[in-house]
C-alpha cells in the first residue's frame, strides 16, 4: 500500500503556496493552524486513510466557505499523488473512494489551468467514455514527455482564493480543530499498536529464518563432514608388504657352492674318530607329553549297550589302550561309566519322568548333589544305577526326549554292583 511520508507530507503543503499569515488571521492562530495541519497530515500514513481524514472533516463542516477549502485540498491531494506518486487514475479511484470520471475531471481542470493551450488535448487525454476506457491507466509518466511539461508544477495559481482562505475566524474552527486532534491521537495510538505487532511478527519472523539457516548449516556440515570422511579414506592408501612383484621362476641359490674335493685324512686320526664314535651313548631323553584327554565312545544306539553289564564291568573294553607305559597310570580304568545328553522344550515334564525312574529301580544320588538341580542351561542327575537294572534304565531314559549316549571309562567306581550314569537334560 502506497503511503505518504514525512518529507512528502512537508512538500505537499509547500506545494500548495499556502499563505500563512491570512488563514491564520495575520499570524495570531499560526500555531494553532500548524498543529491543525500536522494533525490532518500525519507522517506515514496510507493515501487511502488520508482521504478518509478530509471527508470526515468536509462531512462535520456546514459551513460553505470550509465545506469548500476541504474540497480544494482534496482536489490538489489528488493531483499532488498523480504528479509525484506517479498512480494510475483507477489507482487514485480506489485509493479515494470516488469515480474514476471525477478523478478524470479533477485532473483535466488542472492542466488546463496551467496550459490553456493545450485544452483540445488535455480533452482527448482525460476524456472518460465509460469504463472500459483505457483512460483510467492514463499516468503522469505516459503525458509528461509527450506533452515537455515543467519538471515542477506548481500547486496553485495567482487568483487560487482558497489558498488565503482565513478558516481560524470561522466558528466551526475549534470543532474542527478539536475532531482532528482526537482523531489524530487515535491513529497514532493504533499505529503503535499496529507497529508493536509488525514488530513482533518480524521478530518471529527473523527467529524462524534463523533456525532455519542453522538447521540448514547443521546439516549442511553434518554431510559434508561424512562426504569428507569418505574422500579421505578413499585417498588415503595404507603400506603393507606386496609380493606380486616377485618373479616366481626365479629360484635361490647360496653363494657357496660345494666342491667335490677330496677330504684329505690321516690314518690316524681316522682311528681316533672312530675310537668316539664307539664310545658315544645315543639316550632319547625327549619328553613325551600327552595332549588330548581321552575321547568318549558314542553310542548310536541303545542296541549299542552290552547285554551283561554285571560281566563287561571285569573286561577289558575294546576301547583302552593295548599298550600302556607310563604316561597315565592310574587313568586306565576298567569301570564303565555313561553319560546321557538330551535336549528337551518342557525340561520339568523330563525331569519328572527321569526322577520316577530312580524309586522304580532303587537308584542312589553320587553325592550331595540333589538329581534333576537346575542350573543354568539345564539340569542335571548324577546316579549310581545297580548293573542288573542299567540297560533298561537306559533304554527307558533314553525315549524321554532326543538323547544322545556316550560310554566312557572311570577308575573310581560307585558302590559294589553299581555303574556311573550322568544325565544332562538341556533347555531349549
Amino acid at each position: 500500500m502506497d503511503i505518504l511520508t514525512s518529507d512528502e507530507q512537508n512538500y505537499f503543503k509547500n506545494w500548495l503556496e499556502l499563505n500563512l499569515l491570512s488563514i491564520s488571521w495575520e499570524g495570531r492562530y499560526l500555531n494553532e493552524f500548524n498543529h491543525f495541519w500536522d494533525d490532518l497530515f500525519p507522517v506515514d500514513i496510507p493515501i487511502s486513510d488520508q482521504f478518509t481524514s478530509l471527508y470526515e472533516l468536509k462531512k462535520t463542516a456546514t459551513e460553505g466557505p470550509l465545506v469548500s477549502w476541504f474540497n480544494w485540498i482534496t482536489e490538489k491531494l489528488i493531483c499532488f499523488v498523480f504528479l509525484h506518486k506517479n498512480l494510475s487514475i483507477k489507482e487514485i479511484a480506489n485509493y479515494s473512494d470516488m469515480r474514476e470520471a471525477e478523478i478524470s475531471f479533477t485532473l483535466r481542470n488542472f492542466f488546463i489551468e496551467r496550459y490553456p493551450h493545450l485544452e483540445d488535448q488535455m480533452n482527448k487525454e482525460f476524456h472518460f467514455g465509460n469504463k472500459l476506457s483505457k483512460t483510467n491507466q492514463l499516468k503522469f509518466t505516459d503525458i509528461k514527455n509527450k506533452y515537455h511539461f515543467d519538471k515542477e508544477i506548481r500547486g496553485r495559481i495567482e487568483d487560487d482564493i482558497l489558498a488565503s482562505l482565513e478558516i481560524t475566524l470561522y466558528s466551526e474552527w475549534n470543532k474542527l480543530k478539536n475532531l482532528i486532534s482526537k482523531t489524530a491521537t487515535t491513529t497514532k495510538s493504533d499505529t503503535k499498536k499496529k507497529i508493536s505487532v509488525r514488530s513482533k511478527f518480524k521478530f518471529i519472523r527473523e527467529l524462524l529464518i534463523l533456525f532455519l539457516i542453522g538447521g540448514i548449516l547443521i546439516f549442511a556440515v553434518k554431510y559434508g563432514n561424512k562426504w569428507y570422511e569418505s574422500y579421505l579414506v578413499k585417498k588415503i592408501s595404507l603400506f603393507e608388504p606386496n609380493f606380486f612383484w616377485l618373479d616366481k621362476n626365479l629360484s635361490f641359490k647360496t653363494d657357496t657352492i660345494l666342491k667335490n674335493d677330496k677330504i684329505d685324512i690321516k690314518s690316524n686320526e681316522l682311528e681316533r674318530l672312530e675310537e668316539i664314535e664307539s664310545k658315544k651313548v645315543f639316550q632319547d631323553t625327549a619328553s613325551t607329553s600327552r595332549y588330548g584327554v581321552e575321547s568318549d565312545v558314542v553310542l548310536t544306539s541303545v542296541d549299542s549297550l552290552p547285554k551283561n553289564f554285571a560281566d563287561i564291568s571285569f573286561e577289558q573294553s575294546e576301547y583302552e589302550e593295548i599298550k600302556k607305559g607310563g604316561y597315565r597310570n592310574m587313568r586306565y580304568g576298567r569301570r564303565k561309566a555313561y553319560r546321557i545328553m538330551m535336549t528337551s522344550v518342557s525340561p520339568k515334564e523330563a525331569k519328572r519322568k527321569i526322577i520316577s525312574y530312580l524309586d522304580k529301580y532303587k537308584i542312589k544320588q553320587v553325592d550331595n548333589v540333589k538329581p534333576g538341580t537346575e542350573i543354568p542351561g539345564g539340569l542335571y542327575f548324577n546316579l549310581y544305577v545297580p548293573i542288573e537294572y542299567l540297560k533298561e534304565f537306559i533304554e527307558e531314559v533314553s525315549v524321554v526326549e532326543e538323547s544322545i549316549i556316550l560310554e566312557s571309562k572311570t577308575v573310581r567306581g560307585g558302590p559294589a554292583g553299581t555303574s556311573k550314569v550322568f544325565i544332562w537334560v538341556k533347555t531349549i
